[in-house]
């Protein structure tokens, strides 16, 4: 009976590791400009009230309104090309009164939308993902 629960702990540790944290499902079937971090909603971008901007050379993709007090800027280095590419990354965000940023985040390149540039950013460690739009 021990060696059963000594295989069956074995398995089921191995099983835990071998799982993959996936995209938020939420953000993942969503096309809109949004920024999620440990999994709650900090940026959603309305079209008309808001601007986009990405910089190639700098590798950055920015969202905000006219007097920046609400936005984000995702600094992403090299450009997103294709699923399941990683990308070493940081957010800057506003909250509140307040801007916060997280360095040193790893995102995989969840999904890519060709007709529209929409691009799915995930960092599985931090629960962070950004819906990003890359403009030419």
């Amino acid at each position: 009976m021990r060696k059963l629960l000594i295989v069956f702990a074995v398995a089921l540790a191995a099983a835990a590791c071998g799982k993959k944290v996936e995209m938020d499902p939420v953000l993942y079937e969503s096309d809109e400009i949004s920024l999620m971090v440990k999994g709650k909603k900090v940026f959603s971008y309305t079209e008309g009230t808001m601007q986009l901007s990405t910089n190639p050379v700098l590798g950055q993709f920015r969202a905000g309104n006219d007097d920046m007090t609400q936005f984000f800027v995702l600094s992403y280095g090299t450009r997103p090309r294709e699923k399941g590419q990683e990308l070493k990354g940081d957010v800057e965000w506003t909250s509140g009164n307040s801007v916060k940023k997280t360095t040193g985040l790893t995102f995989k390149v969840e999904k890519l939308d060709a007709n529209t540039g929409l691009v799915w950013l995930w960092c599985a460690s931090d629960k962070t993902g950004a819906v990003i739009k890359l403009l030419n």
